[in-house]
């Protein structure tokens, strides 16, 4: 009789594991689905923006002392925006006539004819006609605009008096890898036009014939300080271009 209770005993101990029956089951471990990453937040760059520009001078006696003039300053300031590289001018090509009026008397009528064919043409639509630095000034501000289509950036501005030099940006581009330009400041190196043969700043007019290709300036120790448009010692630069995005 014994020998049938403990069989029926250990009968229903297996049958009460088997259905789970026992009060210390471990639980089964819960998964939990992976979180969906954060996406940085995607910026489209302006179609167009605007630009604050300062033009400040440092050409003065104390640092370009050779034949410094008495009433040195610099011609309004002309540019333009633009697709193409050199729209207005090229280094080592001949000068276009509106940039030999702008670098012999700073006038400007004949420049922004051509610029208004550029525009015409399809090539820029952003006109640059601003003041110069005259007298005791030494900077000039001033705004322009600019698109992702015409993100490049010339202008131009004589160097007052002188046969045929000026200061010029040209192609800089302000819209790159999908980005704008923030900030940048330009040194000014100082051109000859190749239309006049004058080798001072307060030199007579003496036409270069035929005209020769624009230059970087050299001049003879005599006649100035100039080494490819910097000053042959020190390698200061007569003025120098603060750009800023405003918007």
């Amino acid at each position: 009789m014994n020998r049938v209770i403990k069989s029926a005993v250990l009968y229903i101990s297996l049958f009460l594991v088997a259905c789970g029956g026992s009060s210390n089951t471990e639980q089964q471990p819960t998964t939990n689905s992976p979180a969906a990453p954060v996406l940085p937040e995607i910026t489209t760059p302006a179609t167009s923006v605007v630009y604050q520009l300062t033009f400040t001078r440092s050409w003065q006696n104390s640092n370009f002392p050779t034949n410094f003039p008495n009433n040195s300053h610099f011609s309004p300031v002309v540019g333009l925006t633009h697709s193409q590289p050199n729209a207005l001018f090229e280094l080592g090509a001949l000068a276009s006539q509106g940039v030999i009026n702008m670098a012999e008397t700073g006038s400007k009528t004949a420049l922004k004819n051509e610029i208004s064919t550029i525009q015409n043409e399809g090539g820029s639509n952003y006109l640059i006609d601003e003041g110069g630095i005259s007298g005791n000034a030494t900077s000039v501000t001033m705004t322009f605009e600019a698109s992702q289509t015409f993100s490049l950036l010339t202008l131009v501005s004589m160097v007052a008096p002188s046969p045929d030099w000026f200061v010029a940006v040209n192609s800089l581009p302000l819209f790159n890898n999908n980005t704008w330009l923030q900030n940048q400041t330009i040194q000014l190196k100082v051109y000859d036009a190749g239309s006049d043969s004058g080798r001072h700043f307060s030199s007579a007019n003496l036409a270069t014939t035929p005209p020769e290709k624009i230059t970087l300036l050299t001049s003879e120790r005599a006649d100035s300080d100039f080494d490819l448009g910097v000053h042959f010692t020190t390698n200061a630069h007569i003025g120098f271009i603060e750009i800023t995005l405003l918007e």
